[in-house]
């Protein structure tokens, strides 16, 4: 097999273009949307025309892509025994190729940042500094690895320092500048990524695997669901101080409902079906959140 050839079938694997796509998109989107609302408030910034937002789209999906990459070097060992089936453990790229395919990107972000200013460099640097002490585990693998949900919520977190970078561009301001609504906006983003986190780990009884942890063996069924309803509450009241009108149109409370009556219909029955429609919603809900402050801003 070609060595492009060998990326395309990695990418397609791990890295699904499309559903990675809407997410990005939208993630991005929703940044904007509350920037043009700041703008309508008077705040001046010469970010004017939506052509200047393909360096940042094409960055936000570097930083993901290469987020993807680190998780396959460090799930090296474990993929190996209970997921043989994953393309590095099948021989399809080795981890001298990833290695490299992340100091590439890693120059390709800065470059891209550097093209909004120095504030927004400045904001990357900080990103992808956190991005390698997560890669590294914050030096402490073998006890993050033993507490899963500290595992999770700090390494989601690098969400709050991509989101403050984007928003540093898109205004060219420092992050100790940032508007502390926007602070907020960007804490939303890390409960929402919490969410997918949380949802995507949680089985019934029947799709458990010996020797891999998952938030409904350390919860149960019950608790893991609590934990997703939790964070989306949060999500909702931190996204409300930026952008109210969202919340008002009920749109994001009824998508928290949905949420909330298949993670107890999961966890009432414990059928893997369920299971898996509660993971299905569970991983829209960062798209619709998003998707629902776009279309309420240019719509």
């Amino acid at each position: 097999m070609k060595y492009s050839n060998r990326w395309f079938q990695f990418i397609k694997e791990r890295f699904d273009p499309l559903s990675y796509s809407v997410m990005i998109f939208v993630f991005i989107g929703a940044h904007y949307a509350v920037y043009l609302n700041f703008l309508k408030q008077g705040v001046i910034s010469n970010f004017v025309h939506l052509p200047y937002l393909i360096p940042l789209i094409l960055a936000v999906f570097l930083f993901f892509f290469k987020l993807r990459l680190f998780d396959e070097i460090k799930d090296i060992e474990s993929d190996a025994v209970y997921h043989p089936e994953r393309p590095l453990p099948r021989g399809i790229l080795r981890k001298d190729d990833i290695v490299r395919a992340v100091f590439i990107i890693i120059a390709l972000e800065l470059l891209l940042f550097s093209l909004y200013g120095l504030q927004a460099l400045a904001s990357a640097v900080i990103t992808i500094g956190y991005s390698l002490v997560m890669y590294k585990e914050f030096f402490s693998k073998k006890w993050l690895r033993a507490h899963l949900t500290v595992y999770a919520v700090t390494h989601t977190f690098v969400v709050i320092f991509l989101s403050t970078a984007i928003f540093s561009a898109l205004l060219n301001k420092p992050l100790t500048n940032l508007s502390l609504d926007l602070l907020y906006f960007s804490f939303g983003g890390w409960f929402l990524f919490n969410i997918f986190e949380f949802g995507r780990k949680t089985f019934a009884r029947q799709e458990e695997k010996e020797g891999v942890n998952s938030y409904s063996k350390i919860f149960g069924r019950f608790g893991a669901v609590l934990l997703v309803l939790t964070m989306a509450i949060l999500s909702i009241v931190f996204i409300n101080n930026v952008t109210t009108s969202a919340v008002d149109s009920s749109l994001l409370f009824l998508w928290f409902g949905v949420t909330a009556v298949t993670g107890f219909l999961y966890a009432i029955l414990d059928r893997p079906h369920l299971a898996k429609i509660y993971r299905f919603i569970t991983s829209l809900y960062i798209i619709f959140t998003y998707g629902t402050i776009i279309i309420l801003q240019f719509y």
